[in-house]
């Protein structure tokens, strides 16, 4: 599946030309935060009720597209929770919640040499690690003149 983060259901053709100034960027990054901090906790929510202990997400990108790759959901004793018909939520609007805090935190995580990381959301311990790793190409230049 191949996330991409599309413009808000209002922009225009203005809003699409100016869309590479920094100042766009920085405000579509507050948005994409402000998102997540309403909606995270309703979500939070849905998913200890459904009796979710800890939620994993393993997301991958690279060459202008990325993607969650996996979202597991575990109880107290690290057992799976299957979650059809106990949360409104939809894993699809929580990747999307996910896509929007890391795009808020590194901008640009699918281009290029691309980023990979995982979230580990535990309810139990009130917790929210995320561990964010890009890629990028090095190279070692040795420049050689006379004997």
């Amino acid at each position: 599946m191949t996330q991409s983060n599309p413009l808000p259901d209002n922009a225009d053709a203005i809003t699409i030309a100016s869309s590479t100034s920094s100042s766009w960027l920085a405000q579509y990054e507050r948005e994409r935060l402000e998102n997540v901090r309403q909606h995270l906790p309703e979500a939070r929510r849905q998913l200890q009720e459904a009796g979710v202990a800890s939620v994993h997400i393993n997301y991958d990108g690279c060459g202008d597209s990325g993607q969650i790759e996996s979202i597991t959901y575990t109880d107290g004793d690290g057992k799976p929770v299957e979650l059809v018909g106990k949360t409104t939520i939809t894993e699809d609007q929580l990747m999307d919640l996910f896509y929007d805090l890391t795009q808020a935190r590194h901008p640009g995580w699918e281009n290029n040499d691309g980023a990979y990381g995982e979230f580990e959301w535990n309810f139990t311990d009130d917790t929210l690690k995320h561990t964010h790793n890009d890629r990028f190409t090095d190279y070692d230049t040795t420049e050689h003149e006379g004997l």
